[in-house]
């Protein structure tokens, strides 16, 4: 078991999201401001290529948009407002560009790649990535396993994270374990994240032996923060507050 409160880096999940509206220049800025180590956030292309920062493929549930990233024209996308369903304060927050979210200084990136996994986002990536010289900051996770290994050729000096697949009825915890601690190794992999209902019954050590970071994923209770923070070596949550403060 690691020191207690040893110093598991902290990810704002889509920002300070329960302050303000998420994947918004508003929300990480503030999480950095509240002492994030780093922000996670997710990445589309739109129909010209031009990459943007939101969660849903949709557009409708955080802007006062309709219709699919993907299938939407960069102005359309950055026309909307990213922020009024969250507050009228907020109204003029915009979808952010990969360029501008990479522009950030002082904090790291939790990258993840959404959208149609085309060889045209993850060449946007790179480019990203490479303009804004952040590779040595950054993590790249992604439910598009095939497609996100293809990055590490060309970002050798980022960090790629697994997300762990679902418990299900007929596994035991030590063939979990198995199974996903070798899928990250076969998959080359550094970083496992597990879903923080899981952490709980998992044994870190079982990973972090073979050189593996554990990740522990979107905790809600402060039962599940303080045991993330004293045994992971990467926690996301949405109260980015309570995290920082637990960990003083």
């Amino acid at each position: 078991m690691r020191p207690h409160f040893q110093g598991a880096l902290i990810h704002a999940h889509r920002g300070a999201s329960a302050t303000r509206p998420e994947n918004t220049l508003a929300a990480f800025i503030e999480a950095r401001r509240l002492g994030a180590d780093a922000i996670e956030f997710d990445v589309h292309s739109t129909l010209d290529g031009q990459l943007v920062v939101h969660h849903d493929y949709d557009l409708g549930r955080t802007t006062n948009g309709a219709g699919y990233v993907h299938e939407s024209t960069f102005d359309y996308v950055r026309g909307l407002s990213a922020g009024s369903w969250f507050d009228a304060d907020y109204r003029h927050e915009q979808v952010p560009t990969l360029d501008e979210v990479l522009a950030l200084e002082g904090v790291g990136f939790e990258l993840e790649v959404k959208g149609l996994p085309t060889r045209g986002l993850l060449d946007g990536v790179v480019a990203a990535v490479r303009r804004a010289d952040v590779e040595s900051r950054l993590e790249i996770t992604g439910f598009h396993v095939v497609a996100v290994p293809r990055l590490r050729a060309e970002l050798p000096r980022a960090r790629f994270g697994l997300f762990a697949p679902k418990f299900e009825a007929w596994m035991t915890v030590p063939l979990y374990e198995d199974i996903v601690r070798e899928s990250a190794l076969t998959g080359g992999f550094g970083v496992v994240h597990i879903p923080s209902s899981l952490f709980q019954v998992i044994d870190p050590e079982k990973f972090r032996s073979v050189g593996l970071l554990i990740h522990c994923g979107n905790v809600e209770s402060e039962a599940e923060l303080l045991a993330a923070l004293e045994d992971a070596d990467q926690v996301s949550t949405y109260d980015l507050a309570a995290a920082v403060a637990a960990r003083q």
